[in-house]
């Protein structure tokens, strides 16, 4: 009797290790089902492989995008690629370590998928926050915007985003506890910084269409000025869609991060991590959609690109 109360003591510690709960009450009852989790990462990595494919493919044949934009779309679409190429596979073969019972490489397969989601992931959001505080400098400093937001600069802050990412990844290995509040943390910046952002956009694009109506009751010319903002606000609007897709795959897992490295691992936060993992990881194949739906020269330049692939064959 010893013995057992030994070997399922062990088994427990194991488990809690690999982030997998047990039932104490019930006798080894897993309340967590890897399959279904693995099932679903195995289809959001395809999509996220495949979407983002197209979109690197087709970002090169879009003209109307300034360069320097362009190049944070590229990043973001790099990003997601290398997301379903690599992080993914790291949390499906970490579920089938769990699912196999196989504890001996269990701890080694879920420090890679934390430290590849620290990096890829921390460089998603970060290029999706850039992307928001692109949009509101081209509104802010309009004619100056060219100047100041300038290729070499864009170039310059994404190899210190992804140098960043790769310095912070090695948190992990020192300190997890110290790793999963810096996650939370950093998560809530970039959230706070891009909500801020259009909520500025809003209020001066709001401003301007009052100035419009002003200049059409004193009977002026706003045509030109009419036009532009229009223009402007469909892509801000493009741009929106994207944050708040941002703020809807992000935040539970901010969340989750933070109430777990606080409260500790339980049955009931284990499950509400792994899902809010899966809605992070469902972010990276649903960009490359919304590019298609708002930005109609990405929707023309994927048929574009889809037709030659087919026409070569």
């Amino acid at each position: 009797m010893a013995n057992f109360t030994s070997h399922l003591n062990q088994e427990t510690i194991k488990l809690s290790t690999c982030s997998l709960s047990m039932e104490d009450s019930e006798g080894a009852k897993y309340i967590f089902n890897p399959y279904f989790f693995a099932s679903v990462n195995v289809i959001l990595s395809v999509t996220s492989l495949s979407g983002n494919i197209l979109i690197l493919a087709a970002l090169p044949k879009v003209l109307s995008l300034h360069p320097p934009s362009k190049l944070l779309f590229q990043c973001l679409s790099c990003t997601d690629l290398f997301v379903g190429l690599l992080s993914q596979p790291l949390f499906i073969t970490y579920l089938a370590t769990i699912s196999n019972k196989n504890w001996s490489i269990c701890g080694i397969t879920e420090s890679l998928a934390h430290i590849s989601c620290a990096i890829l992931c921390g460089e998603s959001i970060n290029s999706l926050t850039a992307i928001s505080v692109d949009r509101l400098l081209a509104l802010l400093l309009r004619l100056r915007y060219r100047q100041v937001v300038s290729y070499k600069r864009v170039r310059l802050f994404v190899i210190i985003s992804w140098t960043a990412n790769f310095t912070f990844a090695l948190a992990y290995l020192r300190n997890k506890r110290f790793f999963f509040l810096l996650c939370s943390i950093w998560s809530v910046a970039c959230l706070a910084i891009s909500t801020s952002c259009y909520a500025k956009m809003y209020v001066t694009l709001h401003r301007q269409r009052a100035q419009v109506q002003n200049a059409i009751l004193q009977q002026r010319n706003p045509g030109g000025f009419l036009m532009n903002i229009a223009r402007y606000k469909k892509t801000v609007s493009n741009a929106l869609w994207v944050h708040l897709t941002l703020i809807v795959c992000y935040l539970p897992y901010t969340i989750a991060v933070a109430v777990s490295t606080i409260r500790g691992k339980s049955s009931s936060n284990i499950i509400a991590w792994n899902i809010a993992a899966i809605l992070v990881f469902f972010n990276s194949s649903l960009n490359p959609v919304l590019y298609c739906w708002k930005i109609r020269e990405v929707r023309h330049a994927v048929k574009e690109t889809i037709r030659q692939y087919f026409c070569s064959l």
